[in-house]
C-alpha cells in the first residue's frame, strides 16, 4: 500500500513539473515568452585613412569610460596618450566631437581637434596630431600637465634636461557629446596648399607670407616677417629667403629653430641667412608662461643690439612671430586696427580669408585673447597700448635704457 502511494505521488509531481513547463504557465502572462534573438557581434565601424571633421554624427557613445596610459609629458606639458587614432575611433571618437577626461577625481570637457588653435587661447584640447600621429592632451599657448595638476617639470642634468614627476599613469576618456564641437572645428580648421602654383593671384613674397611691418611707430620697410626662410617643410622657404636677401635683411629672430637645427638644414650654408646675426630663442606657444616672456625679454634685447633691417620667423610666420610683432606694433604706438590687420594678413595669404568672412573674428581671438592676457586689459580698443606694453616689457626684465634703446631702433 506504501509502494502505491508513493508511486502516486511521484507520478503527480512528475505531472505538475511538465504542466508549469507549457507556454503561458510561467508567469502572470498567458502570452508565450518571446524566444530571444542572439545579439549580433559588434562590428567596428568603418575607419576613414584620414582624420576627418565630416564622420557620421550617429556613432554610439560608449557607455563605460575607457582608460588609457599616459605614454610621455613632453617638455611644453603636452600629455601624450599611449592610444591611435583607430583606437580612439572604436570609442567613438573623432575630430569635432567633445569628450570627458578623468583625472583622479577632476574631470574636464574637452573638445577633439587637430591642432593648438582648435580653441582659443588657454583653452584644452585633445589632439590628433596628425604630423606625428599621436593623441596629446594639450592646452593652446599652455601646459596640460601643469594646469590640471597631473605632473611637476624637474631640472636634470641628463638628457633631455628635464623630468615631470607625475601624479597619475592613466586618464579616463568618454564621449560626452557626438560631433558637439564640429562647426567651430570647421571654422577653425581651414585648408592650403603648400603649392605656389595654388597661388595664382599673390605674389612671391605675399606666399612665403614675407611682409614689412607697415604700422604706426614703425620705421618703413624696418622691421620684417616671415615664415622660415631655411626649412623646406611648407614649400615656402626660397621665396622667403630671396625676399629677406632682397629686403636687405641683417638681423634675425629665429623663434623656431635652435641654432643647431638651423645649421643643420640644406638651405642654411652659403645662403644670405647665414650672413646675418641671428638670435635662436625657441620661442614656445605658452604665451601666459614665465619662459615666453624671458624669451621676448632676450629677442627684443638682441634687437637693440644689432643693425636693422629686421626679420622675425616662426615656421609659418603665423602665431609666435605674429604675437611678438605685435608686442613690437603696441610699444610703437600702432593702433588695435592696425595690429589686427597686420595679423590677420597671414590668414589672407595663407587661408583667402577676409574681413567679413565667417571665419575672420574667430581666427582673430588666436591675437587678441593672449596680447590681452599679456596686457592685462580687457580689449585691444580702448587700452593704451602704448603704456600696457611698456609695462609688460619692464616686467621681463628689459630696463628704461633698453626700452629707450628699443624706440631708437623701431622708428
Amino acid at each position: 500500500m506504501k509502494k502505491s502511494i508513493r508511486k502516486s505521488t511521484i507520478v503527480l509531481l512528475l505531472l505538475l513539473v511538465w504542466i508549469f513547463t507549457l507556454p503561458g504557465c510561467r508567469g502572470a502572462s498567458a502570452d508565450p515568452a518571446p524566444t530571444p534573438t542572439p545579439a549580433p557581434a559588434e562590428t567596428p565601424a568603418e575607419i576613414p585613412e584620414e582624420t576627418s571633421a565630416e564622420t557620421d554624427a550617429d556613432a554610439q557613445t560608449p557607455s563605460q569610460p575607457a582608460t588609457v596610459a599616459i605614454r610621455e609629458i613632453t617638455k611644453r606639458g603636452n600629455v601624450i596618450l599611449d592610444v591611435t587614432f583607430d583606437e580612439m575611433k572604436n570609442l567613438g571618437i573623432e575630430v569635432g566631437d567633445i569628450i570627458t577626461i578623468s583625472l583622479g577625481d577632476e574631470t574636464y570637457d574637452v573638445p577633439v581637434g587637430t591642432a593648438y588653435t582648435d580653441v582659443d587661447t588657454g583653452s584644452m584640447i585633445c589632439r590628433f596630431d596628425l604630423e606625428d600621429s599621436e593623441v596629446a592632451l594639450a592646452i593652446n599657448t599652455g601646459s596640460f600637465a601643469d594646469e590640471t595638476g597631473l605632473g611637476e617639470k624637474q631640472t636634470i642634468d641628463s638628457d633631455p634636461g628635464y623630468r615631470w614627476d607625475a601624479r597619475f599613469t592613466e586618464v579616463g576618456l568618454v564621449l560626452k557629446e557626438k560631433a558637439g564641437y564640429r562647426d567651430e572645428y570647421n571654422a577653425r580648421n581651414l585648408t592650403r596648399s603648400n603649392e605656389r602654383a595654388d597661388y595664382p593671384d599673390l605674389t612671391d613674397e605675399e606666399f612665403a607670407n614675407f611682409r614689412a611691418v607697415a604700422v604706426t611707430g614703425i620705421r618703413e620697410n624696418w622691421i620684417y616677417r616671415s615664415s622660415t626662410p631655411i626649412e623646406p617643410a611648407i614649400g615656402r622657404n626660397e621665396y622667403a629667403m630671396a625676399a629677406m636677401e632682397k629686403a636687405g635683411v641683417r638681423t634675425v629672430i629665429n623663434l623656431d629653430d635652435s641654432a643647431e637645427q638651423m645649421r643643420g638644414y640644406d638651405t642654411y650654408p652659403d645662403s644670405w641667412y647665414s650672413t646675418c646675426a641671428v638670435i635662436n630663442p625657441e620661442m614656445s606657444y605658452d604665451f601666459t608662461s614665465a619662459e615666453f616672456s624671458d624669451k621676448v625679454r632676450d629677442s627684443i634685447r638682441f634687437l637693440t643690439q644689432n643693425e636693422g633691417p629686421f626679420l622675425i620667423h616662426c615656421k609659418e610666420g603665423k602665431d609666435r612671430t605674429g604675437i611678438l610683432c605685435a608686442i613690437l606694433e603696441c610699444y610703437a604706438g600702432a593702433s588695435a586696427g592696425e595690429i589686427e590687420a597686420d595679423y590677420m594678413l597671414t590668414y589672407r595669404y595663407y587661408y583667402g580669408v577676409k574681413p567679413g568672412d565667417d571665419t575672420y573674428d574667430i581666427l582673430l581671438k588666436n591675437l587678441v585673447n593672449p596680447l590681452c592676457g599679456l596686457l592685462h586689459t580687457e580689449g585691444l580698443g580702448a587700452a593704451d597700448l602704448q603704456e600696457k606694453t611698456g609695462a609688460y616689457l619692464l616686467s621681463t626684465g628689459l630696463t628704461e635704457e633698453e626700452l629707450g634703446l628699443l624706440r631708437d631702433r623701431l622708428a
